[in-house]
């Protein structure tokens, strides 16, 4: 799916007003329709728990709310909760502001209130009863309710947030350390859509964000996600249309867009038809990483694999994964190339490899091997079917990284796989080398952590890998929560699979390999970065139901992989 950015938001909406048509207030109730019922499933889900938190067996709601329309959903969603459970659930709003303050559209679902549904106001710092005007201890208040609502501000939010929306924000986040769950509509209130160069200092700290139709950035980056908690993103029925015609390089991925991408195995096809994978991987001490990285190849549905692994090793890719071939390299570590590298529909390089000289040596014969048979073909024009995708990982990005020359023998179509660490060096590299420019300083950016990295937040992270995407003609991906695809055009997709349970030593590894796979099957790079991101995240899915995000580990996701 499409990420909408700046106005565009906004525009959906009036769009959406114009075109099927509907009233704004009817959209609103639309919007609430499928906040409530997410909400109202997770709150009130058996065992259900967010960072740790158990649920309250009875939750108790809290609906704060501001005046805007992100308030009116708020209100609507009260509203909606009191019709679902009625007197079983205890319902209270608490209004940052008067309502003659309110849109109209907020205004109008404030009257619609039960009148069951207690309602307070926040005056002067203090919380207000509404029906007798009495001031109440605004610890009573929220110590009585197990799910607070925040519904202050949306995706209208510009300039920094001020009093009384900034003092609530702040009660809400003292509070929420007393095992309050906190849910956001949309946005946690205080978060613009798009990460801005000084993070906001008042952000309301969610244990989920609920937001419509399409995930907004911010949700997306480390920087300002990390305030949104677990993420869920609910269809209203947007202009479908003006979406798909917004200007927008920026894609969250679903499973409609994986399904459209999936390649149907043919009734006489032969183990051939779906290529050869070749994974260079592991050394002494480190042969866990080439088990898991040939495993993921294997579950990726490519016809051969093949592990290139030392001769004194060998033993253990034949007893742990005998579908494998095997090919042994004569030293402890990777120093040589295997014979006829042509018959390879895919390579993959760098876990567990360690980084020797002679295993240096060897990247750079690999590249230079693989990068010269592309220049070729591309030079004559000529059709190769055979012209393998290379992925590197790990160590291979390490290496490079010490010897930036290298940079320009990666071949293009390859595919890049950092974790966080590995990308910090590249870019490095990279920049100093001259090989990519140095970020762009912009206004309000706070300085870069010295000896850390070499951007200053997202956004110019996000630029930079565009710039290393571009100049190698390759795919780089951004390991992490969300993890970020980067195409050469500059285009970047969002994973919406995966938990915490996955940044565990060897996650990595199965990735690599489940992408060379893919590639072997005869998936372009980008198709099989994407693919092979959202399948490990599933698998990963599946692991932490399974053993939870704890007690999971690498093996785990390995053995849940279903393509």
């Amino acid at each position: 799916m499409k990420i909408l950015i700046g106005k565009d938001i906004r525009q959906a909406d009036l769009r959406t007003i114009e075109t099927e048509p509907v009233k704004s207030i009817d959209l609103m109730e639309r919007a609430a329709e499928a906040i409530e019922s997410e909400i109202s499933t997770v709150a009130d889900c058996r065992g259900f728990s967010v960072r740790g938190r158990c649920r309250c067996p009875v939750p108790e709601y809290l609906v704060v709310v501001g005046k805007g329309n992100n308030a009116g959903d708020g209100l609507a969603v009260a509203r909606l909760l009191f019709r679902r459970f009625g007197t079983a659930r205890k319902i209270s709003v608490l209004c940052a502001y008067p309502q003659e303050d309110m849109s109209e559209d907020c205004r109008a679902n404030f009257l619609r209130l039960p009148s069951s549904v207690l309602r307070y106001d926040f005056r002067d710092g203090r919380i207000i009863k509404s029906s007798d005007s009495v001031p109440v201890n605004s610890g009573a208040v929220f110590s009585r309710c197990t799910v607070i609502i925040d519904a202050l501000l949306g995706t209208g939010i510009s300039g920094p947030v001020k009093d009384p929306v900034r003092r609530l924000i702040r009660l809400i986040n003292s509070v929420s350390a007393m095992c309050r769950m906190v849910i956001s509509v949309d946005l946690p209130s205080g978060l613009p859509t798009e990460p801005e160069p000084a993070a906001a200092p008042d952000v309301v700290a969610a244990d989920m964000t609920v937001t419509v139709e399409f995930p907004k950035l911010s949700l997306l980056l480390p920087d300002t996600g990390r305030f949104a908690g677990k993420l869920s993103v609910v269809p209203i029925g947007l202009d479908r249309k003006f979406i798909k015609s917004a200007s927008s390089s920026f894609y969250a991925l679903d499973r409609q867009m994986i399904c459209g991408m999936m390649k149907q195995r043919g009734e006489f096809d032969n183990k051939g038809t779906h290529g050869h994978a070749l994974l260079i991987a592991g050394s002494v001490g480190m042969m866990g990483a080439a088990v898991l990285c040939s495993g993921a190849a294997l579950r990726s549905g490519c016809g051969l694999v093949t592990a290139r692994v030392p001769m004194q090793e060998r033993k253990v890719i034949h007893i742990s994964l005998p579908s494998a071939i095997v090919s042994v390299d004569q030293g402890p570590v990777f120093s040589s190339l295997p014979e006829n590298l042509s018959k390879y529909s895919s390579v993959a390089a760098g876990p567990g490899l360690g980084q020797k000289q002679e295993t240096v040596s060897a990247l750079r014969c690999l590249l230079s091997s693989l990068s010269g048979r592309h220049k070729a073909i591309a030079r004559s024009g000529a059709f190769e079917p055979h012209v393998k995708t290379l992925v590197l990982d790990a160590d291979a990005l390490n290496i490079i990284s010490a010897h930036p020359d290298m940079f320009s023998l990666i071949p293009s179509g390859a595919v890049l796989t950092p974790h966080i660490g590995e990308l910090s060096r590249l870019l490095k590299a990279a920049v100093s080398s001259g090989f990519i420019d140095a970020p762009v300083t912009l206004v309000g950016d706070r300085p870069a952590a010295p000896g850390l990295y070499p951007w200053n937040n997202d956004l110019q992270k996000i630029a930079m890998v565009r710039d290393l995407s571009h100049k190698l003609d390759s795919v780089v991906i951004v390991k992490g929560a969300h993890t970020m695809i980067c195409a050469p055009d500059g285009r970047c997709f969002f994973n919406m699979t995966g938990n915490p349970g996955m940044a565990k030593g060897g996650s990595g590894d199965i990735l690599t390999g489940l992408i060379a796979g893919l590639a072997a099957r005869g998936y372009d790079s980008l198709s099989a970065a994407v693919l092979g991101v959202w399948f490990h995240g599933e698998a990963g899915d599946r692991a932490a139901k399974e053993f939870g995000v704890e007690s999971m580990n690498s093996s785990d996701i390995l053995s849940m992989l279903r393509i």
